[in-house]
């Protein structure tokens, strides 16, 4: 695993421009193919939706939550 890799339930801060920008989340997806990470789906706090990002649009806060968190 690469120690780039951002892993599932984990807090991420959204540093894309627009309107997302500044706001935290956490990860339920991971878009992969033969081992290269091209983006996460992110379920930002206090939205219904998850939100794909680039991988150099997210920055790990170090807050990591569980699978129950969300379901």
């Amino acid at each position: 695993m690469p120690s780039d890799r951002i892993g599932f339930y984990q807090e991420v801060e959204i540093c894309a421009d627009g309107q997302y920008r500044g706001l935290k989340g956490a990860v339920l997806g991971i878009s992969e193919e033969d081992g290269v990470i091209y983006g996460y789906a992110v379920s930002i706090h206090g939205k219904s939706h998850l939100v794909s990002f680039d991988k150099d649009d997210l920055r790990p806060t170090g807050v990591y939550f569980t699978r129950d968190d969300f379901y």
